[in-house]
């Protein structure tokens, strides 16, 4: 790999933070597991190497080190790959052989001067646990967002527990510093940039389970995936979003989502108590009958309620023989109206209306293969939409029984390992031989079908892994031997396959509560987001909607995509979303019980009915 083209590949970096997860069940990149700081793991590294290679970074004691201690695994091009497409083992090995080069011709290592706040907080944190080295920095300076600025900080601090990041704030407080509170860093909105300071929480690492009270309480720097994870093992579930995200900071920001939502709620729903340091550094409660009121909710822009160190929050019992059935649908209102029925009738554990670009990008391995799968799924097999619906055996039977066909389980085993095969004429012609006046994924679905689809598709994990690239086939067929790595419940559950959304270009998600009951509605929304795309120039999709509260709601995402190195595509993107605030906020003007998330950011700890039906407050 060149300067350039490892330059280039360094910047497409889409900052989601996969590879500071086990996400594969490979491991974690050593270096980032015990040096902390994000600079350590691929992610960081990437942004150094886009820096050094590209704008010339000095030569620092951190930059020496941070490409020292990389140990050249090869966990993280796995992981990447998986995810996005890209590689960056050989950027990073590029960067340390740009900086053995400059260390090689004489070139020393620039100290870093003394700055009296570093300082301060390294007695605090100790000295290992903060920094103001440029290399260090330039990790936490910048986000994919098109609407963000790099943002180099004064210093990094990683506390490791409430006491010491109460004293980091205080700090701060006194010498009229700003501080930004970062969790993994994928809040690509530019929200955890500060010129300041910036608190990273990812040493705060306890996770302590009180089972007989179904509860586990989470540190700062623990991510839903691993929370799940243990949660899991336990015979229990927690209501989590994406997987990278740290649970506490994830609550902060918007309150927690998921499918799983149309049965276990959101934000507050899920949360037995949380502890804070406020902005001035006093250490509060949630259940503190004289601490602040973060159950309530404002329709305003508000500024962070403080850091969030620690959090209760309830575990729900998993039944042994829960699993997940698609329900596929031609139009969008018909899934619509049959995942609202599900809802109201508290039928699922988890409820999502997928769209085509969901479908095809979550189970495609390669972006080559999502792109075909597009076409085949909805011109081919007609199916626009796709209602995921998991729960135990009770929940599943009603749930066939209400829907007008069925996508087993061990028919999406055969489509997702047989995928090479599904866009082949052959194939397709089979389908449409038998069509009969029925749509094609009606006759798919057709229980006696799954040996004829297993017979022409002759599904295999090494089938699938021959899309991957050639040195990476032998990992995927691994990976895709494993019977979970096509588990629609747990594929769901651990939510590792979401991140692919941003595999051909950074996501700029729109997040809308919507009222279920005028489909309608949701269909004009739908429509005029992409007439926005249309007219802006932009790509974009209907993402996901999962009903809450009893069908009476639902959450919408709505996704536009750029490639955020790409100066014409950013500025594509912020005419784009500015047209769409201002379609958002136009239909929340005709109904009020449209609620664009943005008023909802930073009030994570209020109670779900507090925003979805504000307008029947008291006054």
């Amino acid at each position: 790999m060149d300067i350039v083209k490892a330059a280039r590949t360094a910047a497409q970096c889409r900052h989601y933070a996969m590879c500071k997860i086990d996400s594969l069940g490979t491991g974690v990149c050593p270096s980032g597991r015990k040096n902390h700081f994000v600079s350590y793991y691929p992610q960081g590294l990437m942004d150094i190497a886009s820096a050094a290679l590209d704008r010339g970074l000095p030569l620092t004691p951190g930059l020496v080190d941070v490409v020292r201690e990389c140990t050249d695994c090869g966990i993280c091009d796995l992981q990447c790959n998986f995810v996005t497409g890209l590689r960056p083992l050989g950027v990073i090995r590029k960067l340390r052989e740009h900086v053995e080069d400059r260390l090689a011709a004489g070139e020393r290592p620039e100290q870093t001067p003394q700055d009296p706040l570093a300082a301060e907080l390294g007695e605090v944190v100790g000295r290992r646990w903060v920094s103001s080295d440029p290399a260090i920095l330039t990790a936490y300076a910048n986000d994919p967002s098109p609407v963000s600025a790099h943002t180099l900080p004064r210093c990094v601090v990683l506390p490791a527990d409430t006491a010491q990041t109460a004293a980091a704030v205080r700090a701060c407080d006194r010498k009229g510093v700003d501080y930004a509170v970062r969790g993994n860093g994928g809040s690509v909105m530019g929200f955890v940039l500060s010129p300041g300071v910036v608190i990273d929480t990812a040493r705060m690492r306890g996770m302590e389970f009180d089972i007989p009270n179904r509860a586990v309480r989470v540190g700062a720097g623990i991510s839903a995936m691993e929370l799940q994870r243990e949660a899991a093992a336990r015979g229990f579930r927690v209501n989590a979003a994406e997987p990278s995200a740290l649970y506490c900071a994830n609550i902060t920001c918007s309150g927690i989502f998921s499918l799983f939502s149309s049965s276990l709620g959101t934000a507050a729903d899920n949360v037995v108590d949380a502890r804070f340091v406020s902005r001035s550094g006093e250490v509060f409660a949630l259940s503190q009958r004289d601490g602040p009121n973060l159950y309530a909710f404002s329709r305003e822009e508000l500024g962070q309620p403080g850091v969030c160190t620690e959090a209760v929050v309830r575990l729900h019992p998993v039944p042994e023989d829960e699993a997940a059935i698609a329900v596929p649908f031609g139009d969008m209102r018909s899934a619509m109206e049959y995942a609202r029925e599900l809802g109201t009738r508290r039928i699922g554990a988890g409820i999502g209306v997928l769209g085509g670009e969901y479908l095809s990008t979550f189970i495609a391995p390669t972006s080559g293969l999502a792109d075909r799968m597009r076409s085949v799924f909805g011109e081919d097999l007609g199916m626009e939409h796709l209602v995921l619906v998991m729960g135990d055996r009770y929940h599943l039977e009603a749930a066939r029984e209400m829907a007008p066909a069925v996508l087993e389980q061990e028919l999406m085993t055969a489509l997702i390992l047989g995928m090479p095969s599904l866009q082949e004429d052959g194939f397709l012609e089979i389908l449409r031989g038998l069509e009969g006046g029925r749509r094609p994924y009606e006759i798919l679905t057709d229980p006696g079908m799954l040996p004829l689809v297993e017979a022409a598709l002759d599904p295999s994990a090494e089938k699938l892994a021959s899309a991957a690239e050639p040195e990476l086939r032998e990992a995927y067929r691994r990976l895709y031997d494993r019977p979970e790595m096509t588990d629609m419940l747990w594929l769901n559950l651990f939510r590792i396959v979401s991140s692919r959304m941003g595999r051909d270009g950074h996501v700029v998600a729109f997040i809308i509560y919507v009222p279920l009951d005028d489909i309608g509605q949701i269909e004009e929304i739908h429509n005029a987001f992409a007439d926005i795309c249309t007219s802006c120039g932009v790509r974009g999709a209907f993402g996901f909607l999962t009903p809450l509260d009893e069908g009476a709601m639902g959450v919408l995402e709505w996704d536009m995509y750029l490639d955020h190195t790409d100066p014409a595509q950013a500025e594509r993107m912020r005419g784009a979303m500015a047209e769409a605030a201002s379609m958002i906020e136009g239909f929340s003007a005709r109904d009020g019980r449209v609620l664009w998330i943005r008023w909802v950011f930073n009030q994570g700890f209020s109670r779900k009915e507090s925003f979805l039906y504000h307008g029947a407050q008291l006054t």
